[in-house]
């Protein structure tokens, strides 16, 4: 690269990183930086040529419908009360598991991110309550914060999920496969986390039993006592738990089939859970509740297509810079091993964490990584579902997870110290399930080849 490049890319990763210390949105932020530097390499004119250009370049697209279609699917579901009946069931029916408490915090987190796509908004929404029912079992506030900060990255790879999606459009994945990838992976971090809280609990079990030489305190008692079945049946929604099912099979198991494209099953999803919507509410507040999501869904879909907008003129800059081909060229050409390799970029995504949410680090460092680790023969999907764990684990890595200083506004009796020490373990959950992912890839390539999708 010449002198002027990279003076344009100091200046322009500079003015980001302070637009971000200002608190300016992200995406505003990618869209003023890559006009910035557009303008140092081109003119003027180039930028605001780029500017007027790339949001209909990248908006418009009948595949991104996907987007707005999967949003207004969760959030109808929301209004329909299908994420409480979920975690309420979890609630109810694992009373007689160890940290029972916090594996129902951990299933409630997993519903709300799947629905928003956003860990930040999660931990946010989630942190009070879940905090409130994990220290009335007895098991205190670090437990807690591990739980819903590490809850709040479960969404990624659940489908459907917007960043999954958001993943397969910039990089030229295939929508349909790179869902139904998400479910293997989802499925071991849930089994991750959990045998992480249930271990978690059982050590401190045996600490406080060793401590006292008693046995353990009376609101671990109440977790593990026997109910009778009846009572937990009559209590659980099940016709919530069969609404939420039927959704997710139209969504995500016609995609499987063939019998629908991606963009074709988020529309009769969010038909689906409409019509639960109305069949869940009394006539009177049909009209509001309907109105209350179709608002919701209009804001996510805007924070969303911000950031594409802004992730396109900062791409457009990294384009016309050639540094997007140089490090591309570099990498490829440099003869490293092709798991060294995999390795350094998936590490690379770590410190993005103290700055962006998944969602905008997708944006900006999947177009980079993504032909550089194909360039070395990795699978297309597989390195997709890689990079967008690792993404999400950024967010809880210390020194600066942003989920931790989320939780730390929500919750201001938690410090960091605490939050961070409760984080590590479901951190290693994490660093354990990549290494499974790495070791075994069809359990990310299984339903994918065996789809009509």
């Amino acid at each position: 690269m010449d002198n002027e490049t990279i003076i344009a890319l100091v200046a322009v990763m500079t003015s980001f990183l302070f637009l971000l210390a200002l608190r300016l949105h992200v995406g505003l932020a990618l869209l003023a930086s890559g006009a910035l530097g557009i303008t140092l390499l081109l003119s003027m004119g180039g930028a605001l040529s780029a500017i007027s250009s790339q949001p209909f370049n990248v908006s418009a697209s009948y595949t991104l419908t996907i987007i707005p279609l999967f949003i207004l699917m969760g959030v109808l579901a929301v209004n329909a009360r299908l994420a409480d009946a979920g975690f309420d069931a979890a609630n109810d029916l694992l009373r007689r598991v160890p940290g029972g408490a916090a594996l129902a915090s951990l299933t409630g987190s997993g519903f709300f991110a799947a629905v928003t796509g956003s860990s930040v908004a999660t931990v946010a929404t989630m942190a009070r309550v879940s905090t409130d029912a994990i220290v009335r079992a007895g098991h205190g506030v670090r437990l807690a914060a591990g739980v819903v900060c590490a809850g709040g990255t479960l969404g990624v790879l659940i489908p459907p999920s917007i960043v999954l999606v958001l993943y397969a459009v910039v990089t030229g994945v295939s929508i349909g496969p790179m869902l139904l990838a998400g479910v293997g992976p989802g499925l071991l971090t849930i089994a991750a986390y959990a045998a992480t809280i249930m271990i978690l609990v059982v050590l401190k079990k045996r600490r406080d039993q060793a401590a006292s030489d008693v046995s353990y305190p009376s609101t671990a008692t109440r977790e593990s006592e026997p109910q009778a079945t009846v009572g937990v049946l009559k209590r659980l929604d099940l016709m919530g738990l069969l609404f939420l099912s039927v959704i997710f099979m139209v969504s995500i198991g016609t995609i499987y089939l063939g019998v629908a494209t991606p963009t074709e099953a988020a529309s009769f999803g969010a038909i689906t859970a409409l019509i639960v919507l109305l069949i869940r509410n009394r006539p009177p507040s049909w009209l509001r509740m309907v109105q209350r999501s179709l608002t919701e869904a209009v804001g996510l879909t805007a924070m969303t297509f911000l950031l594409m907008v802004g992730a396109g003129v900062f791409t457009f800059f990294l384009a016309t810079s050639g540094v997007s081909a140089a490090l591309v060229n570099a990498v490829v050409g440099a003869d490293f091993p092709p798991y060294a390799v995999l390795l350094l970029c998936l590490l690379l995504l770590l410190p993005l964490g103290m700055f962006l949410d998944g969602l905008s680090m997708i944006l900006i460092a999947g177009p980079l990584l993504h032909p550089i680790l194909t360039g070395y023969g990795f699978e297309g999907i597989w390195v997709g579902i890689l990079v967008v764990k690792v993404a999400e684990m950024a967010l809880i890595t210390p020194p600066v997870g942003m989920n931790a200083f989320v939780y730390s506004g929500a919750v201001p009796e938690a410090g960091l110290g605490t939050i961070f020490k409760g984080v590590w373990p479901f951190l290693l959950a994490d660093v354990v399930v990549v290494a499974i992912l790495i070791m075994v890839p069809e359990i990310v390539t299984f339903l994918p080849e065996t789809s009509n999708a």
